[in-house]
This record gives C-alpha cells, structure tokens and sequence, in this order.
C-alpha cells in the first residue's frame, strides 16, 4: 500500500477544506435555497435507490445493505438515501482515489459519461462483497458532483461461497477484489470488462451482471436529476448548497459535543472465534470528550491473527458512523461533516486495522464490535444530559448469516445471503422501556427482511420456523428485544453448500447497561439425515417449532450437531435442518426492580421462560393461571438480595482477586500479551 493511499484512507471520510469559491457561493444562497434543494436531493437519490431495488436481484440489495448517494465534486457526502451509514462514509474515499489517480493521467482521466467501478477494501471499501458503481456528474464541462451507488452482493468468487470467507487466512482467498477502475465510457458499458466480472462469478453470474447494471442505472438516474438541477440553478448554488449541507452537519456536532461533560468514557466486550479457531480476541474503547471535541481509541484492541475476522482502520471508522449517525447525531443532515471533528484512533496492527495481506471479507463481524462499544461508551456520556432517553446499548450483530450455494429447483445457480436472519435482531433497552423485538439489521436500520414466500421461491429450502426466540433478550428492569428462531430445510435440491459467519457462540458482545444482564448467546444447530420432511408429508405436527426443540426436545432422527455458530462450507442434503436464529440486545437495570407483572406477561407472551421468570426475576406466579403471587414475589426477591450480600466484598478486595485471574492458555493463542493485548508473535501470511 502507497503512502499517498494509507494518507486517503486515514483522512478520506472527512470533508476537504472549502474554497473561497464555495464558501462565497454559500453567502450567496438565497432565502430557501438551502431547504427546497436538500430536499430535492434526497429525492433524487431515493428515486435512484428504486431503480436499483427494481432492477437487481440479490437478497442483500432488496433486503436494503445498499446506499445511493449524491457527493461533491470534490468527493464528499452530501445527500444519501440508505442502507447503511458504513457505504455512505466510505464512498467518499474510492471518488477521491480517482481524483488523486486517475483525473490528470491521460491513460484514464474522468469525463462527463464515465462509469467507474470498484470493491476493493483496500481502496476504502468495507470488504469485497459491496460493490460500487460512481459517476462523475458535469454541467457546461464542470464536474459539479458525484454519483454513487453500493449494494452488498453475496458472492465474490472466492475459496467457498457466499462472499463472507470465513475459512480466509489471507486476502488471496477472497475472490473478486476490483480497485477503482473504469467500465464504461461516454454512458457506455465495456462489454469486455463485464465478461471478466461474470467469469469472476461463476457461481452467480446472473446476479453479477444484473446487480452491476442496477447500481449503473441508478448512478445514472441519480446523474440526470443533479444535472438537471445545475443547469436551472446554476453551477455555483449547487457548490454553495453542497458546501452548506456540510457546515451545517458539522455546526451541530461541536454543538453537541461541546455541551456534553468532559472526560473519559470506557468499555471492552470481546469476540470467541478468529473465524478459523474458537479464541478470546478483545476490543476496548476509550472515548474523550474535551470542549467540542471527541476523541474515540480503540487502544488496547487484540492483534492481528491469521483468521478471517480482521478489518481495516477506515471500516472501523465506518461502524462508528453507524452509531454517531444513529443516536447522538441522528437529527443533522447526513453529510461528512458528521466526522470533521471527530478523530478515530485505530492501533495499527490489531485485529481492527491489520496489514494489507489480511483476510477482511468477514469485517462486518468485526466492525460489528464497534456497535456495543459505542453503545455503552456513548450511553455513559449522554445519560445525565438532554439526550437521555437516547441511551440504549444498541446490538451486537451477530445473526448466524447462512449464506446457500447450489443449484435451486428450477435449475439456476444460486449463491447468496438469507436475508431474515440479518434483520431481526433484538434492540437493546433503554432506560424507560423494553428494547425492541427482532428490529432490524445494525449495520443498516433500513433494512427489509424479506418474506418467506419470496426465499422459499428463488431458493431450495422450506422455514420450519421462523419467529421470535424465547429468552434471547438481555434481562433486566428493561428487557431487551428478543432474537429470532429461524430454521431452514433442504427442499427441492439433492444438495445445497452453506456458511455461516458469527462472532460469538459462547461469550456475549452485547451488554446490558447500568445492571441489565447481556444478551444471550446461541449456538450453531443442525440435523443431518432428519426424518422432517416425511413427517410433514404425513401431515404430523410433531415437528421442531424452534432452536430449543430442535437441540433435542423434538427428536426428529438423524445426527444432531452443535457448534459454533462460525461454519465454513459445508453440503447439506435434501432434508437436512439448520437453524440460523439471532442475538437479543441487552437490558437495563436491576432485575429485581422489574415489574412483576410484566415479568409474567413475558412468561405469557413467550418472550422468556418460566424458569427465567423464578431464576433471575424472582417472580412467583401460577402457571396454569398465569396470576402473581405478589408476596411469594418479595419473599424470592428479598432472598435474592440477601444472597447478593453474602456474595459482596470490599471492592478494593475484589479488584485484588480479580485482577489476579487469567483464562486458560488455550483460549489467549491470539489475544495478544496478558492483560494488555500487545502483539506477542509475529503473523506470516503467504
């Protein structure tokens, strides 16, 4: 990697310093300029989010991992509809690659009609599965603007299936890997270059070809509706405009920030897979605030390994824009002025900004451990002023994604993600109510979990089950929102080769705040050789409706297997079960300050168990009936207390003794030194 490359990636997501020019033409903006015309640009780039969605076809593109966005001329955000915040961010960096590249080199150069393409993570994406198209938009032979258009598609011709490489030990193992270069000219596709991506895809190449045409359409629909604005508006209210979308992100910021307390605010969570081995990794974060400006450091994060769950610094930066834009700045125009005052500290060489060799198409999974540090850390800061009812230790993002490769039963190749799962997590509590159940994908709030019908009719599989988890929800005063069971059969094919990526099986990432308990962690389920579909053809109802009758309760023949919820490729048979169900969010609170009664209407609603209901709240009640007994209730919470007495020390003796623990050695291989996370080994990649 270049210094001039390492130098963008660091400095790429912020906004470049205006010109006299711009800052002149934002004086000049008249009386409701600013507000007719951001408004006009967020339709423009919703209207190029409905050709893409209209004209793609893989699950992550409907499902909503997407973004399209308007951008300036010199490259930075001004105007997206998502999706996801992390594309947003970082389409900023592959538009100025191609400014500092490409723009005076004769061999290239960027004119009006140019159609660029990319999905390098090593160019600023966030791994090779997003793939984006970006044209520069002209009027009266000035660049005045960016199109781009990004969408996750689940297949990258790689060593297994489905994009996500989890059996990855260095970037060679990852397929497809295009730093910005350009595929068509003069509004035209190279037909050429088209075939090369196809022949990349071979286990998709419908889905390559026509999802690289959707993103093109909408940059171009995208490039018409901006270029109609210049030429009615004129060139410079569209440079004053842009320029003021920015400041007025940036403006309320240092706002905010400045009246936030100073200080510094702290939290670690931790991963138990590098994607290859079962392992303790950790992340921490230090977050400062100091006047009006924020200070986030990932100091203390586990080093590099040689698995497949690495990320780079800018996709860490990414996922922190996930929670910034969503919590504490979720009210400002989503520009890249969000980030301006804002510095990400990123060591270099841990598991979150590994060398450029590094295996990084599963970087989701770990940027994901961004969302409950951030959520925690930030819920500290924001708890005793205005933003209170803000506070929420978001998710963990750790759905088991089952990506399928196969032949499906009309006979086409198919390979891609089973969107549901992705987007049904459970949302952590707040601090006046219950988080919210099975709500959606973290990396992307707009996401859509696609309907049964529609899996059931692209794929070769049947949903056993597919709803709400028992006793997934993180515990507390306030629950967190429940996971999702969701089970998947063989159906329709001879065989069908699946994956599946998660951070966690047996160590829980999402906290709960202030006392809540986290989130319960679940492992990897299936059956092989299942008599299931006999039974259905039998017409027997005596078949597994969740992960808890599927582990044993519900015996439906063949061999039962547990494991992590990290799985490279394997083949299941017609017939065959796997479980893809999802993490809850945290709690909040104190259990036993829960109300009883909604501890019972839980038990009721199927939201937890009775044994969870007696064992962590404390709640007596009668089954059958489903009535409280409210002094059996405060006699079980009273022992409860006083069990928590006996068990409570000096804190200056329970640091002394906890300081002096250790995990076994089998579980620190890739943690770094004990206990500070420094590198303790060299990593070889070939």
């Amino acid at each position: 990697m270049t210094s001039d490359l390492e130098r963008l990636l660091a400095t790429g997501m912020k906004p470049e310093s205006p010109s006299q020019e711009e800052l002149e033409a934002v004086e000049a903006l008249q009386v409701g300029d600013y507000e007719i015309l951001s408004a006009k640009l967020v339709l423009i780039a919703q209207e190029g989010k409905e050709v893409m969605t209209r004209m793609g076809i893989s699950s992550m593109l409907h499902s909503g991992d997407t973004l399209v966005g308007v951008y300036t001329a010199a490259g930075d955000l001004v105007a997206p509809v998502l999706g996801t915040y992390l594309h947003s961010v970082t389409g900023q960096i592959p538009i100025k690659f191609i400014l500092a590249e490409y723009r005076d080199d004769p061999s290239v150069g960027v004119h009006e009609g140019d159609i660029f393409y990319c999905n390098e993570a090593l160019y600023g994406g966030i791994h090779n599965p997003d793939q984006f198209a970006l044209m520069p938009v002209f009027n009266d032979g000035e660049l005045v603007a960016w199109a781009v258009c990004g969408a996750h598609q689940a297949e990258t011709g790689g060593s297994d299936p489905g994009g996500e490489i989890t059996q990855a030990k260095t970037r060679h193992d990852e397929g497809m890997k295009l730093s910005p270069f350009k595929l068509g000219a003069n509004y035209r596709l190279s037909e050429d270059l088209l075939r090369i991506m196809e022949n990349f895809i071979s286990r998709a190449p419908r889905m390559q070809v026509t999802d690289v045409k959707a993103r093109v359409a909408a940059c171009d629909r995208v490039r018409v509706r901006v270029q109609e604005l210049a030429r009615k508006y004129g060139n410079r209210v569209l440079r004053g405009l842009f320029r003021r979308m920015i400041q007025q992100t940036s403006a309320g910021v240092r706002r905010r920030v400045g009246a936030w307390p100073d200080g510094t605010y702290r939290h670690v969570v931790f991963m138990d897979t590098t994607g290859h081995d079962a392992s303790l990794l950790r992340a921490q974060v230090a977050i400062t605030v100091r006047g009006d400006h924020l200070i986030i450091d990932f100091g203390g994060t586990s080093p590099e390994h040689e698995g497949s769950y690495n990320a780079f610094a800018h996709i860490i930066a990414a996922h922190c824009a996930v929670n910034l834009y969503q919590f504490p700045f979720h009210d400002f125009p989503i520009s890249s002025g969000m980030l301006e005052n804002v510095e990400i500290r990123v060591p270099k060489g841990s598991f979150f900004d590994a060398g450029s060799e590094a295996a990084v198409s599963c970087s989701p999974l770990v940027g994901a451990m961004v969302f409950p540090l951030l959520g925690v850390a930030l819920s500290k800061i924001m708890y005793s002023g205005e933003q209170r009812d803000l506070v929420c230790g978001f998710c963990t993002s750790s759905a088991s994604a089952v990506m399928v490769s196969g032949v499906n039963q009309f006979g086409y190749r198919v390979t891609d993600f089973m969107g549901y799962p992705l987007n049904a997590y459970g949302l952590a509590a707040r601090h006046d109510r219950d988080g919210v159940d099975v709500f959606g994908f973290p990396h992307g709030p707009w996401g859509k979990a696609p309907d049964v019908e529609d899996i059931e009719q692209e794929f070769p599989l049947l949903h056993l089950y597919e709803h709400e988890q028992a006793d997934t929800c993180g515990f507390g005063r306030y629950r967190g929102g429940c996971g999702a069971a969701v089970g998947y059969v063989v159906y329709g094919t001879r065989y069908l080769a699946f994956t599946s990526s998660q951070k966690e099986s047996k160590f829980p990432s999402a906290n709960g705040l202030f006392g809540g308990y986290a989130a319960t962690v679940l492992p990897g389920i299936r059956v092989m050789g299942s008599d299931v579909l006999e039974r259905m053809r039998g017409g027997t109802a005596d078949v597994p409706t969740d992960d808890y009758e599927l582990a044993g309760q519900v015996p439906v023949g063949g061999e039962l297997i547990l494991e992590h919820q990290t799985r490279g490729v394997s083949v299941l048979h017609e017939g065959d079960i796997l479980a893809a169900s999802t993490n809850g969010g945290g709690g909040y609170g104190d259990v036993l300050e829960r109300d009883p009664e909604a501890v019972v209407a839980d038990v009721r609603n199927a939201v937890i168990s009775a044994e969870t209901a007696r064992r962590v709240y404390g709640v007596v009640f009668d089954f059958e009936s489903g009535l409280l007994d409210e002094e059996g209730t405060k006699r079980a919470r009273e022992q409860q207390r006083q069990a928590r007495r006996g068990r409570s020390r000096p804190y200056a003796e329970f640091v002394a003794e906890w300081s002096a623990r250790r995990p076994p050695e089998e579980s620190l291989k890739y943690f770094g030194e004990w206990p500070s996370a420094a590198p303790n080994r060299e990593v070889v990649r070939i």
